[in-house]
């Protein structure tokens, strides 16, 4: 009993056991911490590699709609606490090889990071003395389309400017259609390897407010732009009337993913309009000079714009 009550009040050894319940309790903590900072992260990680892979496909849809010919070839992913930013490239196919032909970012997940960007333009083409064209990050024209239903005061015919670039290169040009044409009815036989087809997505609303700014702007900024023209592409010739269900129907899908609102709204109004009641106000193609010449001189093109060139090699 003595030796018991003696062991009991032995100071040394109630600061040994105390010492030891103190560096269990920080090992277990230290434990714990490690196990919920393992799991946060895994937690995190998962939850912004949905997001980010959710953001990529609708971002995705919209440069393939938006930009004939375009695709996302790199994004480079920044994660933050549940979302993040990523940089990404668009790449442009132009025949015989891709080309890099911007670079920009968007955000991603629950709790995003915040994007600053700042630049300046320049004067070229800003006046009512110039078409007031847009450029892309690699120096590139954007294209200008001229919708059939809008009698504009001035049409863009980029010919001569074609006829003047000499050496064997490859041409983006955009074509604008005197009128809508159904696949079955297009008058081209002959198209291109690669052709872009511009689509009639637009609702009555944005038709009122293309014919406003035709009849009350200055020429020079009246045209449908490249971002605003959406439609899909083919890779294979395209002989007589053109079979482009399969490219319809991805076209389609494309505008149910993207991340625009517009997009959306487009969705809404071809979802129910089917391939043979499909119109085509335009197509943009790519090849030599004698590889579009004559496609240019039909005469249902309204107008012409040239947008990319690269060398034939």
């Amino acid at each position: 009993m003595d030796e018991f009550t003696e062991d009991f009040f032995d100071e040394k050894k109630i600061e040994k056991a105390v010492k030891k319940g103190k560096r269990k309790t920080v090992i277990m903590l230290i434990f714990i911490s490690i196990i919920v900072f393992v799991v946060l992260n895994v937690v995190n990680f998962a939850i912004s590699a949905y997001f980010s892979q959710q953001a990529f496909k609708q971002w995705d849809a919209y440069v393939r709609l938006s930009t004939p010919n375009g695709y996302i070839s790199e994004t480079v992913d920044s994660k933050g606490l549940l979302g993040g930013q990523s940089h990404y490239k668009v790449s442009k196919d132009m025949k015989i090889k891709s080309l890099v032909i911007e670079q920009k970012q968007y955000q991603f997940g629950l709790n995003p990071s915040l994007l600053i960007s700042r630049g300046s333009g320049g004067s070229i083409g800003v006046t009512g003395d110039d078409w007031q064209f847009g450029y892309k990050g690699n120096g590139w024209r954007d294209l200008m389309f001229f919708h059939p239903a809008i009698t504009y005061k001035k049409y863009k015919n980029d010919e001569d400017l074609i006829n003047q670039i000499h050496g064997d290169r490859i041409y983006e040009v955009a074509l604008s259609f005197d009128k809508p044409y159904r696949q079955k009815d297009l008058p081209l036989f002959v198209l291109p390897e690669m052709t872009w087809f511009w689509v009639n997505t637009y609702s009555d609303g944005q038709l009122n407010t293309f014919k406003q700014e035709a009849e009350e702007h200055v020429w020079s900024s009246t045209f449908v732009r490249e971002h605003e023209a959406l439609g899909f592409s083919t890779n294979s010739p395209v002989f007589s009337t053109p079979n482009l269900e399969y490219e319809y129907k991805d076209f389609l899908s494309l505008l149910k993913t993207s991340a625009s609102h517009e997009h959306q709204n487009a969705y809404s109004i071809m979802k129910d309009v089917n391939i043979d009641e499909m119109e085509i106000l335009g197509i943009v193609i790519y090849g030599t000079k004698d590889e579009i010449a004559d496609i240019i001189k039909d005469p249902i093109v309204k107008a012409s714009s040239l947008g990319g060139v690269i060398d034939n090699y």
